[in-house]
């Protein structure tokens, strides 16, 4: 039985995610690098800390502290223009649940202000009972810390939490918490190699209402 929801944020409540690999490319020239599209997409749904660290693996001199103060400053500048969109269906999913009376948690790999900056600016902040956010005291995405710790904050068993996400870190680290997990697809396809990790895929965070409607 569902009784508690999970979301991630980017690329799953907030379109930003193909706005982030604009952006992180702009960064990584400002210091003279061309990082590639595989490459910023292997940091989708990780930390800041795990992300540096492919960084300085394919680009030794990369100053990472600077990059990540780049790319925060970029988004942040965007979310404030209102240029970073919610997701079909996310204002529709969350009345919902708030109806049912279902609680549910942001469990994102981004650190807070970030969160409240982008649910804040999108009006959706107060839907959610709970945070569970990126920083150098969680294990990033594949690890199952950030929704367990989720999970915790909303006083719900593991097994009882629903996770919604849309990266191959994300559902991963679902899995590995014990949860129920439905990935919704973003720059990342849903493949067969994803099959292990995902109880439900849909196209959309309508076509996830009804497995809350039960």
């Amino acid at each position: 039985m569902i009784c508690a929801v999970i979301f991630d944020m980017d690329g799953l409540l907030t379109d930003s995610e193909s706005i982030g690999m604009v952006g992180m490319r702009e960064c990584g020239r400002k210091q003279g690098f061309e990082f590639s599209d595989a490459l910023i997409a292997q940091t989708i749904g990780a930390t800041s800390d795990y992300s540096s660290t492919l960084y300085r693996a394919h680009y030794p001199a990369v100053d990472t502290d600077r990059l990540y103060r780049d790319f925060a400053d970029y988004m942040h500048g965007r979310a404030r223009r209102g240029e970073i969109p919610l997701k079909k269906g996310a204002v529709e999913l969350l009345a919902l649940l708030r109806e049912k009376k279902i609680p549910c948690a942001v469990a994102s790999s981004s650190p807070m202000n970030t969160v409240e900056l982008y649910l804040g600016q999108a009006g959706v902040l107060d839907y959610f009972q709970a945070f569970s956010t990126g920083g150098p005291d969680v294990k990033s995405k594949p690890a199952p810390d950030i929704f367990l710790r989720a999970a915790e904050r909303l006083g719900v068993a593991p097994e009882e939490c629903l996770v919604l996400e849309d990266s191959v870190n994300g559902v991963k680290a679902g899995r590995a918490a014990g949860m129920t997990v439905c990935m919704v697809p973003d720059l990342k396809p849903y493949t067969q190699e994803l099959a292990p990790y995902c109880d439900y895929v849909k196209e959309d965070l309508l076509a996830v209402m009804p497995l809350v409607s039960i």
